[in-house]
């Protein structure tokens, strides 16, 4: 049955521009014939070129989704959404446990290390306190300073006549200290 372009227009619930742009020269030559009727003239479409306009979106309204097939699409895409989410939120909280045991790990060595610190000082003060009481006797001692006052007296004359007999000049920095003379 043929159609006109309005008819065909509603039917497939498109514009008649959209029908229109669809008649090329070629298909208007093989099927569309061109009537006159009340002094107006109308563009009628035959069966054939009817089939042939339908058929794209009869196609077309086949292969879209109903409601109920988009609502399931919709409720699968969600579960598949959460299930990705929830291995995401597992996969963090277990590289969050692990961190968690690396920081307590690296605490515990923290608190080693301080304490060896602190022993290491200790022991350090324990030898210079040791140092300080070999040293003492030796140069702030009074017993020492006593006899080595003694010895002074003791030798004086020996020095003095050394110092006459020898008419040598006293011992440079560098002798007295490395003990290097004569």
């Amino acid at each position: 049955m043929s159609k006109t372009i309005k008819e065909l227009a509603n039917e497939l619930g498109i514009s008649k521009q959209a029908v229109s742009k669809k008649l090329t020269a070629n298909f208007r030559a093989n099927h569309v014939t061109t009537i006159t009727t009340n002094g107006r003239q109308q563009l009628v479409i035959d069966d054939d070129g009817v089939s042939a306009l339908k058929s794209p979106y009869i196609a077309d309204h086949n292969q879209r989704p109903t409601d109920n097939q988009l609502t399931t699409n919709v409720v699968d895409n969600n579960a598949n959404l959460v299930d990705e989410l929830k291995k995401r939120i597992s996969a963090q909280e277990n590289e969050l446990s692990q961190k968690n045991k690396q920081i307590l790990a690296k605490d515990t060595q923290l608190e080693n290390m301080q304490k060896l610190l602190d022993q290491s000082q200790q022991l350090q003060l324990m030898v210079e306190n040791k140092l300080k009481k070999l040293g003492a006797p030796h140069n702030d001692s009074e017993s020492g300073s006593e006899l080595a006052d003694d010895q002074t007296h003791e030798r004086a004359p020996e020095a003095s006549v050394k110092a006459e007999s020898s008419p040598e000049h006293s011992p440079s920095f560098w002798q007295r200290l490395f003990g290097t003379g004569k």
